[in-house]
């Protein structure tokens, strides 16, 4: 047996996945994340493939092959908000056991590029340390969950809109592609209007982990400030979907939001040139992989 897998193993590249590679692929990540179902990983594989065609993305991350079987994957979800530098998602590490000594050839591959901001939004608590002697750094940790329609300091008059804003008010190009972008993803998405100008709002649901309580959480908005400027009027829109509460990262209470914050709460991590600001993950994995993919086992 053990030496079939030297064998093997001299036989062990790292390279793109391919399209071809999704039903193998799906069966290995089911495997290394029981939590999800083939069917499940299938589907998420599949919309990070289309993700990464209609986007101009590279590629969807690397595998490595073992002499036809794939023994390990990261994948890797491109796209960048208006503004900001490039960036990738580094998502769902995996490496079957035979294989573990060659996990890092997947990490070295993956981050070659010094100009990219990689990203890892959703660390198991067991690969923590390990991405942190990789060089990657925590930029935010803990959640906010709030109830918006209790928001202290929120702008009178401020209103929403779903869909793109109407003729008259002012828009950046930029956010509304990324608006349509994330709406096709399925994300909930909505303008809040205010003074003329409208500002993009980005949610998905999400359930607490360990309770059945399905709260909004916040994938992106253009400024920091916004949830609280439009708090009272986002809570309407979002009552009317069925939603009480609102999540957002942050390292530390938000001034104006009513809620309890859970501290060291799914930290995130980023290497390279500039750390994502808080309130934005747009074009990772959150958004790319689905909202069924998540809200299951959120």
């Amino acid at each position: 047996m053990a030496g079939a897998i030297q064998e093997t193993a001299a036989r062990l590249r790292c390279r793109r996945i391919e399209a071809a590679d999704r039903p193998d692929l799906a069966a290995l990540l089911a495997r290394g994340f029981p939590g999800r179902s083939l069917a499940e990983w299938d589907d998420a594989l599949a919309r990070l493939l289309d993700h990464t065609a209609a986007n101009g993305g590279p590629h969807a991350g690397y595998v490595l092959d073992a002499g036809g079987e794939l023994v390990g994957v990261l994948l890797m979800v491109f796209g960048a908000s208006p503004g900001e530098p490039p960036r990738c998602n580094l998502s769902s590490w995996f490496v079957d056991d035979r294989y573990r000594g060659y996990a890092s050839l997947l990490v070295a591959s993956a981050t070659r590029d010094r100009a990219v901001t990689y990203v890892n939004i959703s660390p198991a608590p067991a690969t923590r340390s390990t991405i942190e002697a990789q060089g990657f750094r925590r930029y935010t940790a803990g959640l906010q969950v709030a109830v918006p329609l209790l928001t202290r300091g929120a702008e009178a008059g401020a209103r929403m809109i779903a869909g793109d804003p109407p003729p008259g008010i002012a828009v950046e190009a930029g956010d509304l592609a990324l608006m349509r972008a994330h709406a096709r993803m399925g994300c909930l998405t909505v303008w809040g209007v205010a003074r003329g100008r409208a500002h993009p709002f980005v949610f998905q649901r999400r359930r607490i982990a360990g309770h059945r309580v399905t709260v909004a959480y916040l994938l992106y908005c253009a400024e920091e400030g916004d949830l609280r400027r439009f708090g009272r009027a986002l809570g309407r829109f979002l009552l009317r979907r069925g939603l009480v509460l609102a999540m957002v990262d942050a390292p530390a209470p938000v001034p104006g939001l009513i809620g309890p914050y859970l501290p060291d709460r799914m930290p995130k991590y980023a290497k390279g040139p500039q750390a994502p600001r808080l309130g934005d993950l747009a074009y990772t994995e959150a958004a790319v992989l689905g909202e069924a993919f998540w809200l299951k086992r959120a």
